[in-house]
């Protein structure tokens, strides 16, 4: 114990710029965008190193919890609010795709339910309002629940 008390008076900047390297080494692979946030915080502490090389170890290990916490906390914070819309809102949502779009009925939907063909896909499809429509009408899918296509008579 005593010989990592030891190495612990003996950190210097590098150290902790060697960390903040192995963090964002990690998120790289881990793409989480939560380890970047100590990485931040390893390097602050190292500049402060470089500055003040005989602080304290402790007063080190401090520094870097507490901004470490203020950057993840701050940093996800602004991430929230300035990332700004989604460029492609329907990315792996394959359905909300097909909302506004207008088909030909090539089968009847009996009972209100039954399938469209929409490009090279069947879906299962089912009326508004629930009536039954015959095949040859014009319908606008409105909505979708799951991998249903809700429609009506357009």
């Amino acid at each position: 114990m005593d010989e990592f008390v030891a190495w612990l008076w003996g950190v210097s900047y590098w150290h902790w710029w060697a960390l903040a390297v192995l963090l964002i080494g990690i998120e790289v692979f881990a793409a989480s965008t939560f380890l970047i946030w100590p990485a931040i915080a390893a390097v602050v502490v190292g500049v402060i190193i470089a500055i003040v090389p005989d602080l304290d170890w402790r007063l080190q290990l401090l520094i870097f919890a507490v901004v470490a916490v203020v950057a993840t906390v701050g940093g996800r914070t602004l991430w929230q609010r300035y990332r700004g819309e989604d460029s492609e809102p329907s990315l792996n949502r394959r359905g909300t795709q097909y909302i506004g779009r207008r088909m030909t009925l090539s089968e009847d939907l009996a009972d209100g339910s039954g399938r469209v063909q929409l490009d090279d896909t069947w879906w299962p499809a089912r009326t508004v309002d629930g009536r039954p429509l015959q095949s040859g009408r014009q319908i606008e899918v409105v909505a979708v629940n799951g991998i249903e296509l809700q429609v009506k008579e357009a």
